[in-house]
């Protein structure tokens, strides 16, 4: 296992919010573990984006439309 580092942020209350709700909906125990997953995920559409491929949402209908992350 690599060296954890303390990190401390500040966000604005909207931030927080939004953090707290994605911990509620993936059931996550902390807010660090929701913001760890959040960067991994951002890394992957990151790293995806830089070498040319994109990401689609299929939505139930089966429409679909590409996820557009600016960076």
């Amino acid at each position: 296992m690599s060296k954890k580092e303390r990190l401390n942020l500040v966000v604005s209350k909207t931030t927080r919010s939004k953090i707290e709700s994605l911990q509620e909906r993936l059931d996550s125990g902390t807010l660090t573990e929701v913001i760890r997953v959040s960067v991994h995920l951002l890394d992957l559409i990151s790293e995806n984006q830089m070498n040319g491929n994109t990401f689609i949402i299929r939505a139930k209908d089966g429409t679909e439309s590409e996820l557009k992350v600016v960076l």
